[in-house]
């Protein structure tokens, strides 16, 4: 390919993340949560894709233990009632979005790494204990 067109490629694809054209960073490449994972001796949505890494994304329409984990933590943390079906559901997205506002961060609905990292997440034998986690 001549130097030319390779310029021409390499600018339209540089444009094209800041327009929202092509996603950028880790979020392009995240996988969806779909296990309750222990980390850093914590209860935490993650993912088995390879990695069993809390770096993973999940919202409405997820159905996963993951969820459950979530919607655990959200009980026993940050004192919402869900029932825990492992369902993402409104009610769940709801609550999310409660505590992500309380937090601080892009409250969206959506369970990410940076919402993992915000809110509190059980102690596994903590007696109900809660603390964040770091990835």
């Amino acid at each position: 390919m001549p130097a030319i067109r390779k310029a021409a490629v390499f600018a339209a694809a540089a444009l094209a993340v800041p327009l929202g054209l092509i996603p950028a960073g880790p979020a392009s490449a995240a996988v969806t949560c779909n296990i309750g994972l222990v980390w850093q001796n914590a209860f935490v949505p993650g993912e088995d894709h390879g990695s069993f890494s809390p770096n993973c994304v999940m919202g409405q329409g997820a159905h996963s233990n993951a969820v459950g984990n979530l919607q655990g933590n959200l009980n026993s943390c940050h004192n919402r009632n869900l029932d825990v079906d492992n369902e993402f559901g409104p009610l769940t997205r709801s609550a999310l979005i409660s505590v992500q506002r309380s937090l601080g961060i892009a409250a969206d609905g959506v369970y990410g790494p940076q919402t993992a990292r915000a809110m509190r997440h059980v102690i596994v034998n903590g007696g109900g204990t809660c603390k964040r986690v770091t990835f």
